[in-house]
């Protein structure tokens, strides 16, 4: 068995910010074991390895990576790699992938991190994608985590409607959906980091809950986003989310203008963020 995935699985660890006494508590294993499975010193059976992925709430895609690595099955699919090779988009192609279309697109894992973004997303948003990846740990790139962001949430003008497509889609989760009462690990750190940002937003986003039940799984599906940009105006977009990779949970997110008046002010702040004219 290769010796890939114990990294791998450092690295997933380390980006949640935890320690190896910690993962162990929350897997029900001992420290020892943790430590004796990243430095190849015990090598862990199928059950183990899946209970340590699930207690860090690891990515389906990373998920899957240190599985296959460490020689265990992964989740089936009608398309599976050896029958389909490069059926799927990984991670690395998507970045590229995204830069073909001129509105907003980005991609989520199913934990909702953003894990791409292209020229129109960033310029959209007034960020450098290659800097916040560089910077934020994995719970900070969480949509849930900057929703409660003055840059972010000052700009998004159906704010609740766009945070109850977050917490829907956090309700339905197959394993563990989550709980404002009793959050699991991983949702607790993004509650944290929510509650971190301005906390005027913090009450809204418990009435939101209350309100919204688990959505439907469906591999495709939308939710509607108001932007106002504060030198150009408002913009309305309906944001289309297809599948990009479905054993590893990756999804397109196309924010697709719905109108001539959003192209148009969507073209001044791509010029803006390029350097070119703004009036």
């Amino acid at each position: 068995m290769g010796a890939s995935w114990r990294q791998k699985l450092r690295d997933v660890r380390q980006r949640v910010g935890i320690s190896q006494s910690e993962l162990a508590e929350r897997a029900g294993l001992s420290q020892e074991s943790i430590r004796a499975y990243e430095t190849g010193r015990r090598r862990p059976t199928r059950a183990r390895l899946a209970a340590i992925l699930q207690a860090l709430e690891a990515p389906a895609y990373d998920a899957n990576e240190i599985l296959e690595a460490a020689g265990f099955s992964t989740p089936s699919t009608l398309f599976p790699a050896d029958e389909y090779p490069g059926f799927f988009f990984s991670i690395d192609e998507l970045q590229a992938e995204v830069e073909l279309v001129g509105w907003p697109e980005f991609i989520l894992n199913n934990t909702t991190e953003l894990v791409a973004a292209n020229a129109a997303a960033q310029a959209l948003w007034g960020i450098d994608f290659a800097t916040e990846r560089a910077t934020r740990t994995r719970v900070q790139l969480n949509l849930l985590s900057v929703a409660s962001q003055r840059q972010f949430a000052d700009r998004i003008v159906n704010w609740d409607e766009c945070v109850a497509t977050l917490v829907s889609v956090f309700k339905a989760r197959q394993i563990s959906p989550a709980s404002l009462d009793e959050p699991d690990p991983y949702f607790a750190e993004v509650l944290r980091e929510f509650a971190d940002g301005d906390p005027a937003f913090l009450a809204r986003l418990v009435r939101v809950w209350v309100a919204t039940p688990g959505r439907d799984a469906k591999v495709r599906w939308s939710y509607r986003v108001v932007w106002r940009d504060e030198e150009f105006g408002e913009m309305r977009f309906l944001c289309m989310v297809g599948p990009a990779n479905e054993p590893g949970g990756l999804s397109f997110n196309d924010w697709q203008p719905l109108d001539a008046e959003t192209w148009a002010v969507l073209e001044q702040v791509k010029a803006r963020a390029a350097g070119g004219h703004t009036g």
